[in-house]
């Protein structure tokens, strides 16, 4: 198995030799430096981090362990501060990304780049994926990509120098015509979000595509079934590697390699934190808590110390690809959507996916919670690959029935679960916001 191209990238950030193991104490010594520079540019240059590190442009932190002493970011400083963030002149950004929060009407989220920073981004694309391409392999990309600095488009002009091809399809809205696509012309790679990936894979089209043919897929912008994985190692016979991706982190974090094992992260660029959700304190490797990520290379809007909104945890024995770095583990879920249904229990959109993309016929799914007299309500919406509806719903009602939180809290009378539903017309999906249950309880 051939180790990380992140390993690769890193051990010559650092000079040292590829295929040794890295010296982390040097990784830690590069990213104190460039934290220290982060801190002094953002305190100088930005006006909102001039007020919230109180100028400590004249302060140089001694260790990484110093960041905890420092306040987070928020999603809301995003919405409320916008322009103060900054830390560069306007004209300087090359891209402006407006994020509307899902099921909210508060504010939207305002990310800034320069053109520096989108190079980078793109050479991280290129980074991640080069293994898994060679000079005339071509891309399909299941991702926007209208606008010049888009998703789909940053991507497609990062691989040309491999010698790469790309047709961008954008957001999928017709499964058939992208598996026929696949079938009948040469395709590499596929890059997309998972439910569109699946909505693709589980088309009767797909039946058509020669196993073998699609050498890798890459799945991006929101959490990750199993299942998705294991059909597409099934039916496609490639693997299917997970990439750690927001908009906030200028599209791209990190990204799993052939072990399939956590994300390999972009430590340069980057420095990761895990600390509790409740208290903010940092949290030991194996310790399950929220991802916290201050940029290090970043100008035209920093973010120190970050509230990223996701779970997960850090795994710090060697990948079975022969790396010792730490890696980030596959993400599970976002903190304000693991939801209470009472009697102790809690559901979230991970557990959701596990228990109802095993079901053969289902692509997508809506979940709602509201209140009745009272009593929790969930009302579950299943859309399905052509012929398999009646069978679909009968066994996503006993998957749900089964589960046990559900199964704990319906017992206890805080939860009832009403019988699955065919949905009326094709789910939305979209590459910025990810799915959720819908709560729509605090209307009451």
């Amino acid at each position: 198995m051939q180790v990380s191209p992140l390993h690769i990238w890193i051990a010559a950030e650092l000079d040292q030799a590829a295929n040794a193991e890295l010296d982390l104490a040097s990784l830690r010594t590069l990213q104190l430096e460039r934290l220290n520079q982060t801190l002094a540019h953002a305190s100088t240059n930005s006006p909102f981090y001039k007020k919230q590190l109180q100028n400590r442009q004249a302060c140089t932190l001694t260790s990484l362990q110093d960041l905890a002493d420092l306040p987070f970011t928020s999603a809301d400083d995003l919405r409320q501060e916008g322009l103060q963030m900054l830390g560069v002149s306007q004209g300087a950004i090359e891209r402006v990304v407006t994020l509307e929060s899902s099921g909210t009407t508060g504010a939207a989220k305002r990310l800034y780049f320069t053109g520096e920073e989108l190079g980078r981004t793109q050479a991280f694309f290129r980074l991640g994926m080069c293994p898994y391409l060679d000079p005339g392999d071509r891309v399909l990309i299941l991702l926007p990509g209208e606008l010049p600095a888009s998703a789909g488009n940053l991507l497609a002009t990062a691989l040309q120098p491999l010698g790469v091809e790309c047709q961008i399809e954008g957001i999928v809205t017709d499964p058939g015509r992208c598996a026929a696509l696949l079938a009948e012309e040469n395709f590499a790679c596929v890059v997309g979000i998972p439910v569109q990936v699946l909505s693709v894979l589980r088309h009767p089209n797909a039946s058509r595509i020669a196993r073998g043919r699609i050498k890798s897929v890459f799945l991006t912008s929101d959490y990750v079934p199993s299942a998705l994985v294991a059909d597409i190692q099934q039916q496609w016979g490639c693997p299917a590697l997970n990439h750690y991706g927001m908009t906030e982190l200028a599209l791209t974090g990190g990204v799993e390699c052939q072990a399939l094992d956590g994300y390999h992260l972009r430590e340069p660029d980057l420095f990761f934190e895990v600390v509790d959700p409740v208290h903010g304190h940092p949290l030991t490797a194996g310790e399950t808590g929220e991802v916290v990520v201050t940029t290090l290379t970043r100008k035209g809007l920093p973010l120190i110390r970050y509230r990223t909104g996701d779970l997960a945890r850090f795994v710090d024995e060697p990948c079975p690809c022969g790396s010792n770095l730490p890696r980030l583990s596959k993400l599970q879920g976002r903190i304000a959507q693991h939801l209470s249904i009472g009697a102790g229990q809690q559901l979230g959109i991970p557990l959701l996916d596990e228990t109802l993309f095993m079901i053969p016929g289902l692509i997508n799914y809506q979940a709602v919670l509201s209140l009745e007299q009272g009593v929790n309500c969930l009302s579950v919406s299943v859309e399905t690959a052509a012929g398999s509806g009646p069978p679909t719903l009968r066994e996503a009602d006993q998957r749900l029935q089964e589960l046990a939180p559900i199964h704990t809290a319906a017992e206890a009378g805080t939860l009832r679960l009403l019988p699955t539903r065919l949905c009326s017309k094709p789910l939305p999906v979209s590459a910025t916001v990810k799915r959720s249950i819908i709560d729509q309880r605090k209307d009451h």
